[in-house]
């Protein structure tokens, strides 16, 4: 199972303050008979997102024989704020595995310094790939995010920083570039990579700071396409791990039209110190990780094409490569168990847009020919 790296219940106390004071927000701002009406209704508003899920087995293993589990993931509830009408409060508190852990999905500032930019400041989410700002998952069609955006591109990740988020050319350019908390060297690992060296935004390490940002082209024809790039220190000053530098490209795309979902991401990683943090740490950590996945869907029922229909019958299909061993230090030796290959085919049934009913089977192999079978069901909503 994915490790929390973000505030756990022991460590949450902002999150909570910040989620009660949000709620004391519909009190402070009624309107009063000396304002207008228009200047205080619908600046506070709520959304969220969950889901429940039953793997058989479990995820996190390549045991055949483990044992299955019901979870109910994620239940996440969001607030935004308008102070006026160009400077807003975006927030999100998410309680993972039955308010188990509980986390900070992200808290941000915006203000709007034109029509196309945007000024952006506080706990945001990392513009690398298609999934990690909207992981929404009525949004995916399977019951867990594709692996290559948690091993290489490690959704969902957050980061304290600043920035510029805007549109262009008649809203078909989509940009965001920030300067942000780096990652944390000590904490990567072999299976993982850089994982497990995201912040959350808790108590962030600052002594490194990173660039991250991302382009987005979408077509009146259905294809969008997307790039992103991060490089920064990893190191923050720990004691023997030297200069580590970090550094990752996503490229992806996307083609829907008539029905059909076509998409692909690639993702590489590159860390410039592996032999030093696998010296301070012990970990088989590669000096390169890669991944790269297919996917492909159609809608049986073709809501696009009836304009009132509501549901939407996806069947897919998806094939994903990744490896967090691609390549290694001098002297240093892959580990064949971390070059895996997952097959994934299923169903998702959404009676209207914001709820999905799912179910996949999944076929991992990997470097040592050690195989797994996994059959997941799940529901999620959104709204």
């Amino acid at each position: 199972m994915t490790r929390p790296v973000r505030p756990t219940l022991a460590r949450s106390a902002a999150a909570i303050a910040v989620a009660m004071a949000l709620a004391a927000l519909t009190h402070s701002v009624a309107p009063s008979p000396a304002r207008a009406a228009d200047e205080t209704e619908n600046r506070l508003q709520f959304h969220g997102y969950g889901e429940f899920h039953y793997n058989n087995p479990q995820t996190g293993t390549m045991d055949q024989s483990a044992t299955s589990e019901a979870d109910v993931h994620r239940f996440v509830l969001g607030w935004t704020y308008d102070f006026t009408s160009e400077i807003r409060l975006d927030a999100e508190l998410d309680y993972e595995h039955a308010a188990r852990e509980l986390e900070l999905e992200y808290a941000h500032l915006d203000y709007d310094l034109s029509p196309t930019l945007s000024l952006r400041m506080g706990s945001v989410l990392m513009p690398v790939g298609p999934l990690n700002e909207f992981h929404e998952p009525p949004l995916y069609y399977s019951v867990e995010r594709p692996y290559v955006q948690r091993s290489i591109i490690p959704t969902s990740w957050n980061e304290n920083g600043i920035g510029v988020v805007g549109r262009a050319g008649n809203g078909s350019l989509g940009y965001r570039a920030y300067l942000v908390t780096g990652l944390n060297a000590i904490d990567f690992d072999g299976a993982d990579g850089i994982r497990e060296g995201r912040s959350g935004s808790s108590e962030a390490k600052a002594e490194d700071l990173a660039g991250v940002a991302r382009l987005e082209y979408a077509t009146t024809a259905g294809l969008s396409l997307g790039a992103s790039g991060y490089y920064g220190g990893a190191d923050q000053s720990e004691p023997g791990l030297g200069d580590v530098k970090v550094g990752m490209v996503a490229l992806d795309a996307r083609y829907r039209r008539g029905g059909v979902d076509l998409r692909g991401v690639f993702a590489r990683d590159f860390l410039d110190g592996a032999d030093s943090v696998a010296a301070v740490t012990g970990e088989n950590v590669g000096e390169a990780m890669q991944g790269f996945y297919a996917e492909a869907a159609y809608d049986v029922l073709r809501r696009d094409a009836k304009p009132d229909a509501r549901r939407s019958l996806f069947l897919f299909a998806r094939y994903e490569r990744f490896d967090t061993n691609a390549e290694m230090p001098t002297g240093a030796t892959a580990d064949p168990a971390f070059d895996r290959e997952v097959i994934t085919g299923g169903v998702a049934f959404l009676p209207i847009e914001k709820i999905s009913f799912k179910a996949d089977f999944e076929h991992w192999e990997d470097g040592t020919d050690a195989t797994l079978n996994r059959v997941n069901l799940g529901a999620a909503f959104l709204f």
